[in-house]
């Protein structure tokens, strides 16, 4: 009867998994001890437990199987020197298109022109001019943006506007009619401009007392009872 197939995922039994460990190492140092014999080869196994205790077996010193392995893993001098002048030849090339861009910018700028060929100077010529026409280009394209922005901001304003002015004009209808509730009536501007004339009216005997003031139907009272026909005119004539 065959073994049954063994998840392989760490064991949580602290003691089934040292036991564990034990056993596939000594059937590991005892695979490699055969492997070497059997095939003639350099073997070597360096096996760390959880609790940091080295175990480690070599079919012949296990310095010389690290220095082999070192050696075998480390590239070669010769592909070191070629990758060495490979990045040489790349460092230099950059180094070259670096001074090529700055004397072409000081160029641009009017500089370092000594030693300059009428040909090289037209070619520079024409290339500022055309690096001023994408210049301008730019610019105007940016100066229309800003106007169409300008302007579809004065459209939402004069909309806003538009409404502002439709509630106005709403809120003026009601504005007549409150004024006229407002105003005094006819009858009471009458008498209050009565009033204010009569007491704007200086008095004819301001220094008399209350009894000696005659009123207007006093003397035509009086006037009326008298015999003497002049005298009973000119009271009268007081009174109209």
């Amino acid at each position: 009867m065959g073994r049954g197939k063994i998840e392989i995922k760490k064991i949580e039994n602290v003691s089934t998994r040292q036991v564990t460990f034990s056993k596939r190492r000594a059937g590991l140092l005892k695979k490699a001890h055969e492997l070497a014999v059997l095939c003639d080869a350099e073997v070597g196994i360096i096996v760390f437990s959880n609790t940091g205790r080295l175990y480690d077996f070599s079919s012949s010193s296990m310095r010389g199987i690290i220095d082999r392995y070192n050696r075998a893993t480390e590239p070669s001098t010769s592909q070191l020197q070629v990758e060495m002048r490979q990045e040489q030849a790349e460092l230099e090339n950059l180094r070259n298109e670096v001074a090529r861009l700055r004397s072409e910018n000081a160029r641009l700028m009017g500089n370092n022109l000594g030693g300059t060929s009428v040909q090289e100077l037209h070619k520079l010529e024409q290339k500022l001019n055309d690096s001023l026409i994408s210049i301008k280009d730019q610019k105007d394209a940016m100066l229309f943006e800003e106007i169409e922005r300008a302007n579809r901001k004065e459209r939402e304003l004069g909309y806003e506007n538009e409404v502002l002015r439709g509630e106005i004009d709403k809120l003026r209808q009601f504005i007549p009619l409150t004024q006229q509730l407002s105003q005094p009536g006819f009858l009471d501007y009458n008498h209050a401009a009565a009033a204010s004339a009569a007491a704007a009216v200086p008095s004819s005997s301001a220094g008399a007392s209350k009894q000696d003031r005659v009123s207007p139907d006093t003397v035509c009272y009086y006037g009326s009872d008298n015999t003497d026909s002049e005298t009973a005119l000119q009271l009268r004539y007081g009174c109209f």
